[in-house]
């Protein structure tokens, strides 16, 4: 996340009127997932962090993961290295109470209501916007925390190729060609390998000499025509196939995952309009066998299909006053699978239709106000309607200050309603978030405070005594959080530093919440020295407790060292050292944190 970031928001509101005509200033980066439409981060009522391409370049990052967790309000629980499960806590809320979108889309959940972020390499993404705070008016179910969007690559006409590799057996591979076929007509094709061998991420249980690996393969493509500045349209596909070995208390498993994805969008701008369509269909297959065996009709866990419709226009009313639209069509189907039973399924496909507003006002040139709404009709529990009123006073040209309140809800999934413990009369759980925010510029130093509260009502939780018991809507949460976040340099250093506290509380047990820490400081520095960059990343994470048991994770600190030269212009080398000073901690219980490790590329772009 580059300075631009922080400095953005010192910009006057009034640059929001012509962010669909304009080119962004230099101080300005511009961002689409807080309205669907580009506009710059200055006029966003929501802390908005951004990791760009070079960003990700720098951090030397090998997973999505590795990526998210060096963000403000971002916590991760991972069952050991490269490729185990993964949960992503944003602002302490439940890790499924986060969206996680690809190119504006959301990315379909396991039976299990979880995200597979190994499904997406980061050889393909471009980069990655996250909006804290409750994001339901534009995008519905499940943006509780708030929203990740990870936009994917659309190169220029290049020809990429990259290999790395380094500790626990690691290797990996990626290219990308794109190619103009006509003068508006472009082709681009990106595919990668990776393999880890691992190590035993779970030794209470498995054998001593247990290793628990990862394989990736993916192959993605886009042809885009760009007939005009007014006009463009994409098809996509993408196809990932991941394979990650796991222990079950004693019994080495392997999990099987292949995902398939189509797609079109087609977007168009004439005078005050601009409008958005865009269709897409995704399939992803789970399989779960125990190590030894293949995939196989005997030990499919699940297949599930999901199309996703929309159509989203915005018209500049007035040179001070914008108007979003959209509606959104979902289906969901349960395919096949041994998870539940298809017969128990009442409503498959699933269908959710989703119509929001969004407005855009600014008052003079120093008060914008915003208001949305959004009404979602769902075939299992009916509706839900959320709404968000924010306001934003630009100070002087240093300071501004905003405030919001918005409601959000996460459907219940599939598991929640029709697994073992499974009841159908579940309802959404719903939240409510009151924040307030004030960013200023001063000394050289770029700075945002943030404070919220977050109250969650109707949680799931499993219900009486095990196994008689079932999925009910018991519990109540509520997250009180401030976030300090600054950059600035140091002499040649640029240094990125962020400080949350939080109290993350069961109100309904009156217990912290599991995995989500009460103190959490992050540090991110750089500095060019000819044609060598280096950087460090820093990370402390207090003490939690765990899902299992009470027992408490202890609080810890890690840093990493990063490198990467420029040997010629078209040739750069990059090195990292992970846990640099090889500490011992878990971010889920029984399941240690990787050891000090080592990793090198080198990246060809021509």
């Amino acid at each position: 996340m580059s300075k631009k970031l922080l400095a953005a928001g010192m910009l006057p509101w009034a640059a929001f009127a012509h962010a669909e005509s304009t080119t962004s200033s230099v101080d300005d980066t511009m961002v689409v997932t807080a309205s669907r439409f580009e506009q710059p981060i200055s006029t966003v009522l929501a802390p908005v962090s951004v990791l760009t391409r070079a960003d990700l370049e720098e951090l030397q990052a090998n997973s999505l993961v590795d990526a998210l967790k060096t963000l403000p309000g971002i916590e991760i629980g991972q069952s050991g290295g490269r490729g185990q499960n993964a949960s992503i806590f944003l602002r302490g809320t439940n890790s499924n109470h986060v969206l996680v979108l690809v190119d504006g889309v959301r990315l379909p959940r396991t039976m299990l209501g979880t995200i597979d972020f190994n499904m997406l390499p980061l050889n393909t993404v471009e980069r990655i916007e996250v909006i804290r705070g409750s994001g339901a008016t534009v995008y519905g179910s499940d943006a509780i925390g708030g929203v990740i969007n990870i936009i994917t690559r659309n190169d220029a006409e290049a020809t990429r190729f990259g290999i790395g590799g380094g500790s626990f057996g690691s290797a990996s591979a990626d290219v990308g060609v794109t190619r103009k076929l006509t003068e508006s007509l472009s082709l681009q094709l990106m595919g990668g390998l990776e393999s880890v061998d691992g190590y035993n991420v779970h030794p209470d249980f498995a054998a001593t000499d247990d290793k628990h690996g990862f394989e990736s393969k993916n192959v993605s493509l886009r042809l885009s025509y760009v007939p005009s500045q007014n006009w463009n349209s994409n098809v996509i596909g993408r196809w990932y196939q991941n394979e990650v070995e796991y222990d079950n208390y004693g019994s080495k498993k392997n999990s099987w995952v292949e995902s398939t994805t189509i797609g079109a969008d087609s977007g168009y701008t004439s005078g005050k309009w601009n409008t958005l369509v865009r269709l897409e269909v995704g399939q992803q297959k789970n399989y779960d066998y125990a190590d030894g065996l293949a995939p196989s009709a005997d030990n499919l866990n699940s297949e599930i299909r999901q199309i996703h419709s929309s159509l989203t226009s915005r018209y500049q009313a007035k040179e001070n006053l914008a108007v979003t639209t959209g509606v959104d069509l979902t289906l969901e189907k349960y395919l096949d699978g041994s998870f539940i039973s298809i017969d128990s399924i009442e409503d498959n496909p699933r269908q959710n239709i989703g119509v929001f507003g969004l407005v855009n006002w600014n008052i003079t040139d120093s008060i914008l106000l915003e208001g949305s709404t959004r009404y979602d009709d769902n075939d299992q529990f009916g509706s839900n309607t959320t709404s968000m009123i924010a306001a934003g006073w630009t100070i002087n040209k240093d300071y501004r200050l905003f405030a919001s309140y918005g409601t959000a809800f996460k459907a219940p999934g599939f598991d929640k309603l029709y697994g073992s413990s499974g009841n159908i009369n579940l309802q959404p759980e719903e939240s409510e978030n009151v924040e307030v925010g004030l960013e200023g510029a001063m000394f050289d130093v770029n700075w945002s405070l943030n404070g919220y509260i977050n109250t969650i009502d109707n949680l799931i939780v499993y219900a009486g005594t095990w196994p008689n018991g079932k999925n009910e809507n018991v519990e109540e949460a509520r997250i009180k959080g401030i976030e300090l976040i600054a950059d600035f340099d140091l002499g040649p250093v640029y240094n990125q530093v962020s400080l949350e506290l939080r109290d993350p509380k069961d109100l309904s047990k009156n217990e912290q919440l599991a995995r989500r820490a009460k103190e959490v400081a992050k540090w991110r520095t750089s500095v060019w020295l000819g044609d060598v960059l280096l950087g460090t990343q820093f990370m402390y994470q207090g003490e939690r407790p765990d899902f299992s048991g009470g027992d408490i994770l202890d609080s810890y600190s890690v840093w990493d060292l990063t490198a990467q030269y420029d040997i010629s212009n078209n040739i750069t080398l990059g090195g990292k050292v992970a846990n640099l000073f090889d500490e011992e901690y878990e971010t889920a219980g029984g399941y240690p944190a990787a050891e000090r490790s080592f990793y090198i590329d080198l990246n060809f772009a021509y």
